[in-house]
């Protein structure tokens, strides 16, 4: 499977040399999208699009927690999977 992975992307391999840039720059736009969705519509007024109570806030809130989740697992399942691994060979 992962021939065919490969051979569908030749580009795929080169991301896992560089996984802890790509997790490090995940986790700071989550961080900035926590900003803009949790921190800076408790300021805005009743009314307008960016208060926390519009149906386009809540949206954006479920979504956000939906890709901190699947950032979560993404970070676990590699780095858990790596410390599985070593331990299993050592």
């Amino acid at each position: 499977m992962l021939s065919s992975v490969v051979e569908v992307a030749p580009w795929f391999p080169q991301i896992g040399r560089h996984k802890a840039v790509l997790f490090g720059a995940s986790g700071l736009l989550l961080a900035l999208n926590y900003w803009l969705v949790i921190v800076r519509p408790r300021a805005c007024e009743p009314g307008t699009l960016c208060h926390m109570d519009t149906p386009f806030m809540r949206f954006n809130r479920r979504l956000y927690w939906i890709s901190v989740g699947i950032y979560a697992a993404a970070v676990a399942i590699t780095y858990g999977g790596l410390v599985v691994m070593r331990w299993i060979e050592g």
